[in-house]
């Protein structure tokens, strides 16, 4: 018999065996060989999540690869090892920053037409967004160079080049599919902004205005929960409001309550928000920024909490606590300037438990100015490794995290 006369039963026990990346090579092989890729939901198999990282190459967006590490435990050490590497895209990829990824996608811009799409590396699909430049007010330009744009009731001149980078943050998608929903954090006061995918055009998401006397509060992060369709959105002041798919039906799930022992002028706070067994979970990142320091930001430690149900007081009135979590309950999360998730380290070999993975993520985005802050965060005894040696390299595009995935 012909390897490619296998059957197609012997081919599917096979495939059920493999990695993506194999079953990938696999599939071009013959036509034969194809099938189990090609009808892989039918057939009813599901390959391995595995956290992969993607770091940013030496020359930066303008190439046409992208390339993974694979995350390994040796010795009890979480290293980065494996390098799967995507070339060849052409339009794909060629000159487009990541901004986030999702189940398998990645969110990608470029910097022209600040033009999103929801790309898959490993099928090569691909979803588009409308253009951002719905969501910017240009006032004139000063030069050939600069565009003005309104922010905060002052004007701000930001290079052409940088627009993109500087402008827009992060986006959150509800699916990868045309039904889906995204979200775009964008602007100098890191507002929320909503779109269907493959829609004309962006809408502006909840405002903080009701809900925040703070000038300076931002939104840091979005969580999609997809048992409820909804959206969960936390600021740098650790306030968290819900709401739907269309923006619509917005709620304080718990006001503004900073850690001010950490928010000074040498530390610095990041906020994500997750949900982990029915339980809403607000991950706080501490990073040194010490004037003069010869580097960049460093992650020092992190905090997990949950948040407990609304105590009515006598007075009528109700608030929110943030109690300390210690246990994930086997699971690690993974945030950044991806789209935050968990895995379950039994289901994702090569991850530790009881863990929070942090890949570079600054405040502030300028091109040029994020050093390297990629490791994890040990619940069990509040111990931070680096993966990759703190300081070592510049890291612009901003790395982040990524799970390849066939949908």
């Amino acid at each position: 018999m012909a390897w490619s006369d296998l059957p197609i039963d012997l081919l599917c026990c096979i495939s059920s065996h493999l990695s993506i990346v194999d079953l990938v090579r696999l599939s071009v092989v013959c036509t034969s060989w194809n099938f189990p890729l090609a009808n892989y939901a039918l057939i009813g198999f599901q390959c391995c999540p595995s956290p992969w990282f993607l770091l940013s190459n030496d020359d930066e967006e303008v190439s046409n690869t992208l390339t993974f590490h694979e995350l390994t435990i040796e010795e009890e050490e979480v290293v980065v090892s494996y390098h799967r590497r995507f070339s060849s895209f052409g339009s794909h990829n060629y000159g487009r920053r990541c901004f986030g990824s999702n189940d398998g996608w990645l969110v990608t811009i470029d910097k022209i037409d600040l033009q999103p799409r929801l790309f898959n590396p490993v099928t090569k699909a691909e979803i588009s967004l409308p253009s951002l430049f719905t969501l910017i007010e240009v006032q004139y330009s000063p030069d050939h160079g600069s565009i003005r744009i309104l922010g905060n009731e002052t004007f701000f001149d930001i290079m052409t080049d940088d627009l993109r980078d500087i402008y827009f943050h992060k986006i959150i998608v509800s699916s990868n599919d045309s039904t889906g929903t995204a979200v775009v954090i964008y602007g100098i006061k890191k507002e929320l902004a909503l779109a269907k995918l493959e829609a004309l055009t962006w809408v502006i998401g909840p405002q903080l205005s009701p809900y925040s006397p703070e000038d300076d509060e931002q939104f840091e992060d979005v969580y999609y929960h997809e048992e409820n369709q909804i959206f969960y959105a936390i600021t740098n002041f650790s306030m968290v409001l819900a709401f739907d798919l269309n923006g619509q039906n917005v709620e304080l799930i718990s006001p503004n309550i900073p850690n001010s022992c950490y928010r000074t002028t040498h530390f610095d706070c990041m906020y994500y928000i997750a949900f982990l067994s029915g339980m809403l979970l607000r991950i706080e990142r501490v990073i040194d920024i010490t004037p003069n320091n010869p580097y960049n930001a460093r992650t020092m430690t992190i905090f997990v909490s949950k948040i407990a149900p609304a105590i009515v007081t006598s007075s009528s009135s109700s608030y929110s606590q943030w109690i300390p979590v210690n246990d994930l309950e086997e699971y690690s999360f993974f945030v950044g300037c991806n789209q935050t998730f968990s895995l379950h380290h039994k289901v994702a070999t090569g991850i530790k438990p009881n863990c929070i993975y942090f890949a570079d993520h600054s405040s502030n985005m300028f091109p040029g100015f994020v050093d390297c802050d990629v490791g994890l965060f040990d619940l069990y005894n509040d111990r931070i490794q680096y993966i990759i040696r703190p300081y070592s390299r510049t890291n612009w595009p901003p790395s982040i995290w990524f799970t390849p995935s066939l949908s």
